[in-house]
């Protein structure tokens, strides 16, 4: 069968692998007590579908195992269960995996083995007063599944969602325009903001070396009151601060509409943002929520202050690795105590100020918030409007609060290690004030004994949703066990493995050196190849003149080639550090599928030779998409027009040797100049225009490809001429990863350094 055939290495890689699904997992029949929907991998998925059955095979496999969990999709339907059923001993919930015994009385934990007795309501609805049908409970029907959480599993009430916006009003941000954009920004956002039922709150301060509260009174003026004394914040008015979002949405509109006015010559300096955090705090204590810091200066004044770090020598240099640590634990400490107080943070900077990203960054890691970053934004310009886009669509986003995520395994594996934005509560829990669709979690496991047939991951997140309902969302996840090292490789999920090594890179690289994380992820995919090479080929121990692999592992190669080109661990000194923290908590972050195409690896269209199907809708919704080309600037003809897509951002490549008409139908003009663009809708209410053609494909393949990234993104687009602007042509030479550059070699390099690495056994 093709998947079990072992590739050799060489040539172009096939990119269309990275669409395809992980390999098919061998369950024995008899594994689920009734048939029922499997984990899609989007929700979970396992490095290895094929686990070693003792931990002796899995370190010489050198396949790491792990799981990426995504517990809350974009767009997810899942069942809802009518009640919880919980495994007594390790309180695992009755899952499509366990048996029934004694006639269906009692069940066996697929877990530990214990056996349960089955509820007496278990069959029974009590709310029609009927038997109901066993096997047709969600629970059972299900590998992902919610459930209503009952008295027992809160605290307290849930809570309403509460939004304090702290935004930099300092002349650095006024010079940016900045105070009007983000809260011309959040009013357009207000309608898309969770409020089912109208409890959500909303509070604005303004920060520079002052804060500047705003007072909004129902039916009344709002009301700017200004404290001055930073050293020890006390709330200027003991209510109408944090309003409701229903009652209060006059006011708010007035104060948004009159805010970027109200700064717009401001010349004060400072930044008071430590200052601004415990006014928030004190403002969201009782009821928790989400404080959103918009900055475009340093912290400089009253507690939380950060003293400048001149990056420029260091960059490129050992020393670089010091700059991506925080300075202090301040922020660290209050990200502590605001999880504690299920508040999360989402740090937004704007601009090209040294701000310490790296330090005031931790707020939005240690509190399961977001980083954001924008620093070519200046109002006017396409930054400001690809801002408003991206921060208005993840502030409508349908985020669940006060959540908590636990993983369980069966006897004989241990979580070691967790990636991801939260703060490890214990061993084995994390907090997570905030969860956002799409938000990834990487667990490591261990082996610590002889595993069974069949090895199961269960994920439990207790969470509130935007409609204020606790519930607990259940992903369960069964893999089969093998002996046998070629079952191991060869079903082992290259994306996951990619996705996992990223992230322990980006994890070393904060905790240790950049140098020590770019050697670690190299050595471990020498490691890799070097065992399949001893243990399933027949070169097992001499030289060999190819480089092989199982055709599950056939881009692993590129994929960690893609992760050393790309800015979170990039060489050289032209990374800047704030955009190296970016780039480093979107490979945290992402999941696979988002992570590794098309941000560790672009997708590369030609634009001037569509099928006549392509860019049109298929009959079914979706558009049809072109070929995917090789990452090589070889394939960029002269007489060609190329897409080169990332999500963070499009480049259109244009020949020196286009022809103008082309250009016309894609543009609507037969000359473009390298640089920014705004790539034009020149359709006629989404119908062609004559003449115009390509340019509603084009549009239409652009917002399919949002699509695939759900909308998280809107990309810049670029203009790159073959004869234009040097700058952006640097740019579109670090996407393509497959051609060498001062960073890192060639694809075709990289295969032949490894291959020859791995017959000197030097790794």
């Amino acid at each position: 069968m093709a998947e079990f055939q072992t590739v050799v290495l060489n040539g172009r890689p096939d990119l269309a692998a990275l669409d395809e699904a992980p390999p098919a997992m061998r369950l024995a029949p008899g594994t689920m007590c009734v048939a029922a929907s499997e984990c899609a991998p989007r929700f979970q998925r396992s490095t290895l579908n094929a686990v070693p059955r003792t931990d002796k095979l899995l370190k010489k496999t050198r396949l790491p195992l792990g799981l990426l969990v995504t517990p809350v999709c974009a767009d997810d339907d899942v069942a809802v269960a009518p009640d919880i059923v919980r495994c007594r001993r390790c309180r695992t919930y009755i899952n499509p995996f366990v048996a029934f015994t004694d006639g269906g009385r009692r069940w066996r934990c697929n877990m530990c083995g214990l056996s349960n007795d089955v509820p007496l309501t278990f069959d029974y609805d009590s709310a029609t007063q009927t038997q109901k049908d066993r096997w047709a409970r969600a629970d059972l029907r299900n590998a992902v599944v919610e459930f209503v959480a009952p008295l027992e599993y809160m605290v307290r009430p849930p809570m309403p969602p509460a939004y304090v916006f702290l935004i930099d009003v300092s002349y650095a941000s006024a010079q940016l325009g900045a105070p009007g954009v983000v809260a011309q920004t959040i009013r357009d956002t207000l309608d898309q903001l969770p409020d089912a039922d109208g409890r959500t709150r909303v509070a604005i301060i303004g920060v520079d070396a002052q804060l500047h509260f705003f007072q909004m009174r129902t039916g009344a003026e709002p009301q700017q009151l200004v404290v001055g004394d930073v050293d020890d914040v006390v709330l200027p008015a003991p209510s109408d601060l944090l309003v409701n979002l229903s009652d209060a949405r006059s006011s708010l509109d007035i104060v948004l509409e009159r805010f970027g006015a109200m700064f717009s010559n401001n010349h004060g300096v400072g930044n008071a943002l430590g200052p601004a955090i415990r006014a928030a705090q004190q403002m969201l204590g009782g009821i928790g929520g989400r404080i959103v810091a918009i900055m475009a200066s340093p912290p400089t004044t009253g507690e939380g202050l950060v003293e400048p770090r001149a990056e420029g020598r260091d960059l490129g240099t050992p020393r670089e690795s010091e700059l991506l640590r925080a300075q202090g634990t301040w922020y660290k400490n209050v990200a502590a105590d605001c999880s504690r107080a299920q508040i999360a943070f989402d740090t937004v900077f704007v601009g090209q100020q040294a701000m310490d990203v790296a330090t005031v960054g931790g707020l939005a890691r240690y509190t399961g918030g977001t980083l954001l970053h924008y620093p070519a934004f200046m109002a006017g310009r396409p930054e400001a409007v690809r801002f408003s886009s991206e921060f208005g669509q993840h502030l409508a986003g349908a985020a669940g609060l006060e959540a908590v995520l636990r993983v369980r395994a069966s006897k004989g594996l241990r979580m070691s290690a967790y990636y991801g934005h939260f703060f490890l509560r214990s061993l084995d829990l994390l907090a997570l004030p905030s969860v956002d669709p799409g938000r990834c979690y990487a667990v490591d496991l261990e082996i610590d004994e002889t595993l069974p047939p069949v090895v199961y991951f269960q994920t439990a997140l207790l969470h509130t949703t935007a409609l204020g309902e606790r519930r607990i969302r259940v992903v369960t996840q069964a893999v089969p066990t093998t002996d046998n090292a070629h079952s191991v490789f060869h079903h082992a999920d290259q994306s996951a493995i990619a996705a996992l090594l990223a992230k322990k890179a980006v994890d070393r690289a904060l905790s240790a050196r950049l140098e020590d994380a770019r050697e670690a992820l190299q050595h471990k995919t020498l490691e890799i190849l070097g065992a399949f090479k001893t243990l399933c080929t027949q070169a097992s121990s001499g030289a060999a003149t190819q480089l092989q692999a199982p055709r599950a592992l056939r881009l692993l190669p590129l994929l960690t080639l893609a992760t050393l080109k790309h800015p979170a661990l990039r060489g050289g000194n032209n990374v800047r550090v704030a955009d190296r923290i970016a780039a480093m908590s979107l490979v945290l972050t992402l999941p696979p599928e988002t992570l590794l195409q098309p941000l560790l690896v672009p997708r590369v269209y030609a634009l001037h030779e569509l099928e006549p199907n392509v860019g049109l809708d298929d009959g079914s919704g979706s558009v049809v998409m072109p070929q995917l080309l090789p990452l090589s600037a070889e394939v960029l003809a002269p007489r060609g027009v190329f897409l080169v897509y990332s999500g963070a951002d499009a480049i259109l490549w244009v020949g020196r040797d286009v022809d103008p008409s082309m250009i016309t139908s894609l543009v609507g003009e037969p000359h473009v100049q390298s640089g920014v663009f705004t790539f034009p809708d020149l359709s006629d209410n989404g119908s062609p225009r004559p003449g115009f053609e390509l340019n509603m494909r084009t549009n239409n393949l652009l917002r399919a490809l949002s699509s695939l990234c759900h909308g998280m993104w809107a990309p810049p687009m670029f203009v790159c001429r073959e004869d234009g602007d040097q700058q952006v042509r640097l740019l579109l030479a670090q996407r393509l990863v497959e051609d060498m550059d001062t960073a890192a070699p060639s694809y075709s390099q990289f295969l032949n350094q490894m291959r020859d690495k791995i017959n000197r056994g030097s790794f």
